[in-house]
């Protein structure tokens, strides 16, 4: 026991740790497989840095600065590098044998899923499976769900709203409408439900979503606190609302089995669904386990991306001006846009939710694993004892890759319509986000109905306003904070407009 106590001593414990940072600073500059790659200091040494900025929901502001400063390559990490060059950030997106970080495998209260799984086998069978289901032919068919939940639901909203105020100028938290709204279109189709959160104010699927998107983050960054006793206390409410998430699911699609109902929508599609080369189907768990993540992530996708495209546009009066004048000069008030006709009809439109995609990509990092044997990045050797993380938000806005990166510049894709392939915001290559098709289905008939059938203004007490500008000229964006997708930080005070109809 003395000896305990002797080794516990201050100064013993000091010296102690100074050994350790000795041992760390000298292995970092002189014996890493990264010390010839640029970086910070303090991230060659520890991953607290990069955890404090994950953690305070800032981690693209960690991944530009350095970008600028280092190059598109820099350590980001003691073992791990930041890739934000659009060559090699298409290299590893393009294979699988650069696996998905070992984070995605903490998840475990879900059956595997093409987004979760780290094997590549799985991924490339479900996608088989379902692929299909999220193309274009058939999203053709669900779109008479899509614009019941999504536009026209929301123009019922804001109607109804609009109705009820004194001069027919109405004040709308647009964040909060666009969550529940993009919530109903993929909880209609993937559910069969006619799913109106939006406006009759149902939360409790809302609520499991919550839940089941907190647990995930959760086991993924501090993955300690699903282990015991942490999961049997403080996240029991969120397991038990996970539970009861998963049971839901099992029972309508059992229900929808056993039915002689045929509709279109993404329910009866992964039902259908079917590996051409195995011929084996999905099981109701599986079934649920897709479904859910089609929710997690096409709610919040095309939410946020329709959040800052209003923004932005009103942060730009010019080009709110050019996007109204091109949609309405091809459509009179009240005609419901659908999304082949926008595509065709309303370039301007789909070019800015292009450079908001861009500016403000939903999702910033991919974390995965060197593959086997390492691979050269813009000349330096990463072993695979490394790992890796593909900043998208980065490569984005990446001034090797864009002119005026930081700027607000829809036209760029009217003059070089190609670079809507450089925007990585969909990810790319093999593990490319399957619910691309639907998340722009949604998102440019739903903007191009705003812009038709509403006239939109800043409150005159906005603190964001064209007005309002950096030392570059630039208009002042909102405050964002980074979790799972980049959100506002603070929507109920910056996301307000004064929505009237189209004069």
């Amino acid at each position: 026991m003395d000896s305990v106590w002797e080794v516990l001593r201050p100064l013993n414990l000091l010296a102690g740790f100074s050994a350790y940072a000795a041992w760390r600073v000298f292995y970092a500059l002189y014996l890493s497989p990264l010390r010839k790659v640029p970086g910070p200091f303090w991230a060659r040494i520890s991953a607290l840095p990069m955890f404090y900025y994950d953690l305070m929901g800032k981690e693209p502001d960690f991944m530009r600065e350095n970008c600028q400063k280092y190059g598109s390559l820099f350590v980001m990490e003691p073992d791990k590098v930041g890739v934000c060059g659009f060559d090699e950030c298409q290299l590893i997106l393009n294979s699988h044998a650069f696996l998905k970080d070992r984070r995605y495998g903490q998840v475990d209260f879900i059956e595997p899923n093409m987004f979760l799984t780290r094997d590549p086998e799985l991924n490339k069978h479900r996608r088989r499976q379902i692929g299909p289901a999220l193309n274009p032919a058939s999203l053709r068919q669900m779109e008479d769900t899509i614009l019941a939940a999504g536009p026209q639901q929301l123009m019922v909203k804001w109607d109804s709203v609009i109705a009820q105020s004194i001069d027919g100028k109405a004040h709308i938290q647009y964040f909060e409408d666009f969550s529940d709204m993009s919530f109903d279109v993929i909880t209609s189709l993937g559910f069969g439900l006619e799913h109106r959160s939006l406006t009759n104010g149902d939360s409790q699927m809302a609520s499991w979503v919550r839940k089941a998107t907190l647990l995930i983050f959760v086991q993924m960054v501090v993955p300690i606190l699903s282990k015991s006793p942490f999961k049997q206390t403080i996240l029991r409410p969120l397991y038990n609302g996970v539970d009861q998430f998963l049971q839901f699911g099992v029972r309508l699609i059992e229900q929808r089995k056993m039915s002689d109902e045929r509709r279109k929508d993404l329910l009866q599609a992964f039902i259908d669904a079917e590996d051409p080369l195995s011929k084996v189907r999905m099981t109701p768990a599986q079934i649920t386990s897709e479904t859910i993540i089609n929710i997690l992530g096409g709610t919040d996708t095309s939410s946020n991306i329709l959040t800052w495209a209003i923004h932005l546009l009103l942060l730009h009066p010019e080009y709110l001006q050019q996007a109204q004048a091109q949609v309405r000069s091809h459509f009179a008030p009240n005609h419901l846009i659908r999304y082949e006709e926008a595509k065709l009809l309303l370039p301007f439109v789909e070019a800015c939710i292009y450079e908001t995609m861009r500016i403000r990509s939903p999702g910033n990092n991919l974390p995965r694993s060197i593959a086997r044997g390492g691979v050269v990045l813009k000349g330096f050797f990463i072993p695979d004892s490394c790992t890796c993380s593909v900043s998208i938000a980065t490569c984005n806005t990446n001034k090797d890759m864009w002119t005026r990166p930081m700027e607000f510049y829809p036209e760029r894709f009217i003059k070089n319509p190609e670079d809507k392939r450089k925007v990585l915001t969909f990810s790319a290559g093999v593990r490319v986000c399957p619910g691309r098709h639907l998340a722009m289905w949604e998102m440019l008939s739903t903007l191009a109905n705003i812009l038709n059938n509403y006239d939109l203004e800043l409150p005159k007490d906005s603190l964001f306003t064209p007005k309002n500008t950096d030392n570059k000229g630039q208009p002042v964006i909102m405050p964002y904070r980074q979790a799972i997708t980049c959100s506002p930080r603070y929507p109920d005070r910056d996301c307000i407009i004064v929505v009237s109809k189209r004069n």
